[in-house]
């Protein structure tokens, strides 16, 4: 009865009706097997637990499979092992009916422990295709390398570029470093993959990058590299654009940190550098650093003619509007006129009393516009150029924290160093704090940048006279 059950009929199994024909083709006269056949099998913990189901599907052709989410994909495994072919249509059917994306990374572990291709590929896409709206990544963090890498090369991924980077970094960088290498993060991030990178990890990736290419071959030349790598170029370009937040904060953190007697420094033992960048190459810090000043000067030229745009049109205001008085001081003098011809001497007072207080309230408007402009003015007078002289003091070469304060590096004077008066010995390497060193200067007309083509930019700072007084 058992064999009857398990191998005929439209849930039996192939597998085990093959073997049961073999067992009795080599049974002897008395109806013992002539051979001990033995079928010894290790499967998964959660493939056993399923068999109970498999062994009801077969003695019960009527009892419905019980299924669902957890041992679908053992099912359809069990399924194709035993060859039970209506096993295999019903669960993998119930796995293409029910495969979304709120359990789309379930049925991808499940399936890529038992090796079905067909089912891993789908819950890839899945996974894949939902990737910008996943809440909890955590799972996503757990897998190995390979699904990782064909979850962000599926053709079906739709997620944020900026969001894709967080998402890259946090598990290359942050979960599974060690099994990183140079080319596997330059699959992941190429340009027509992450085309925009998240500021708040571009110096971070740039990091973790470099230390790749330098595992990698530590020898190489990273400037050469940068030539030609589109991720080096987008993490420099983000953290250029963003210089303010993630270069510029940071040295300052830096710089109060590493003062004599900061409170801050009294407290931690050890401090690693909060910016970031500082424990690039040098060769690649200097590029990155150049890159900031151009965004800074160009965001500073903005804001500018900004200021400029809005003065304009606020003393276009103005003018219209004394257009728009003198009109009607003509029109009222006019009316005036009309009103001495026609009108007693009492009816013209009342009529000039009108016209006083007309203009007294026009000049007073007139006065609070001119006030606003000046203010405006006021506010642009605060930009100052850095002075053309100034002592930048030259850092020694056996102890680079003595700094030479008697020794000037750098002059945007004609007149002074010949000839080397548009850059001294070296470009200079930090801004001037204090505007009081300027006092006895004769004017402030420097140009302290020198762009690499004979030209030279001029360097504003930005003079607070209220936190003065």
């Amino acid at each position: 009865v058992h064999k009857a059950m398990i191998a005929v009929g439209s849930r039996r199994s192939e597998l085990l009706g093959r073997r049961i024909r073999e067992a009795d083709s080599t049974s002897r006269p008395d109806g013992h097997s002539s051979d001990v056949n033995v079928h010894e099998t290790i499967m998964l913990e959660s493939a056993a637990d399923s068999v109970c189901i498999v062994l009801d599907f077969l003695y019960y052709p009527d009892k419905p499979l019980e299924m669902n989410i957890h041992n679908a994909v053992p099912l359809v495994y069990l399924g194709k092992r035993y060859k039970i072919r209506a096993l295999i249509e019903q669960s993998e059917e119930f796995v293409h009916s029910h495969l979304e994306s709120s359990n789309a990374i379930h049925f991808l572990l499940d399936s890529y422990l038992y090796q079905l291709d067909d089912i891993l590929s789908r819950a890839i896409d899945v996974t894949a295709a939902n990737l910008g709206a996943t809440l909890d990544f955590n799972p996503i963090y757990q897998l190995p390398p390979e699904l990782f890498r064909r979850i962000i090369l599926s053709k079906d991924l739709n997620c944020d570029s900026e969001l894709l980077s967080l998402l890259v970094y946090s598990y290359c960088c942050e979960h599974h470093a060690e099994d990183i290498d140079v080319e596997y993060l330059r699959e992941l991030t190429k340009q027509r993959i992450m085309p925009e990178i998240d500021p708040k990890v571009a110096l971070m990736l740039l990091k973790f990058y470099v230390d790749l290419i330098f595992a990698d071959d530590e020898h190489c030349d990273i400037m050469d590299v940068l030539v030609g790598d589109t991720l080096m170029q987008r993490c420099i370009a983000v953290a250029a654009k963003h210089w303010q937040g993630e270069v510029y904060e940071p040295l300052i953190v830096d710089s109060e940190f590493n003062e004599t007697g900061s409170p801050l420094k009294r407290r931690l033992p050890a401090h690693e550098p909060t910016a970031i960048h500082r424990s690039l190459p040098s060769k690649l810090q200097n590029y990155l650093l150049e890159k900031c000043i151009i965004e800074a000067k160009n965001d500073f030229d903005s804001e500018r003619v900004a200021k400029e745009a809005q003065q304009g049109e606020k003393q276009a205001e103005i003018e219209a509007m004394t257009k728009s008085c003198d009109a009607i001081v003509r029109d009222l003098q006019n009316g005036l006129k009309e009103s001495e011809k026609n009108q007693d001497k009492q009816v013209l007072k009342k009529h000039l009393d009108k016209i006083e207080t007309k203009m007294l309230e026009m000049e007073a408007e007139l006065e609070l516009q001119k006030k606003k402009a000046d203010a405006y003015k006021q506010e642009l007078k605060r930009f100052r150029r850095v002075p053309g002289i100034h002592n930048f003091g030259e850092v020694c070469k056996k102890d680079p924290t003595v700094v030479d304060k008697t020794k000037c590096t750098y002059s945007g004077n004609p007149d002074h160093h010949f000839p080397l008066h548009r850059r001294g010995d070296r470009p200079p390497t930090q801004m001037p704090s204090m505007t009081a060193e300027f006092q006895n200067l004769a004017k402030e007309n420097g140009y302290i940048y020198d762009d690499g083509h004979g030209s030279l930019l001029p360097i504003f700072y930005y003079v607070d006279t209220a936190a003065e007084c």
